[in-house]
């Protein structure tokens, strides 16, 4: 979304019409679309590296391909959405933006700047994958 959710303030907009709010939403699962595909891909080049051992792993790993398939069919459907709702409906989405506890993601659904200083950024807690075992 972009700063015409803003008032001239600074403040949040009380009212986002809720198609802004669906094409933001749908970019942001159209992004975890891709990201999972990217990992699909990775994982796809561990795998015939060898990586990963067994049928069972194989099979388990079809999951990611339905979780990328059910994401981009989400963020279509809720594109479509968005295209046929009136710009004259509109949504409070302060108390929806409190509840991502994620900054730099409130931030894109909501219109907000992000910070400029990455420093300051709180996104989450970092997981360190670096000691998990590769076992199929």
């Amino acid at each position: 979304m972009n700063d015409g959710n803003r008032q001239h303030d600074g403040s949040q907009r009380t009212g986002v019409p809720v198609p802004e709010i669906l094409t933001t939403v749908s970019e942001e699962v159209r992004m975890l679309s891709d990201t999972a595909s990217d990992l699909q891909d990775l994982i796809s080049n561990l795998v015939v590296a060898g990586a990963f051992g067994g049928s069972q792993s194989l099979y388990e790993l079809q999951s990611l391909d339905r979780l990328c398939q059910n994401l981009g069919a989400v963020a279509d459907f809720l594109a479509g959405v968005s295209k046929n709702s009136s710009r004259d409906w509109k949504v409070d989405i302060a108390d929806a933006a409190q509840a991502v506890k994620l900054a730099d993601l409130s931030d894109r659904l909501t219109g907000r700047q992000a910070d400029s200083d990455p420093s300051n950024e709180e996104t989450g807690e970092f997981d360190d994958f670096g000691n998990w075992p590769m076992t199929g």
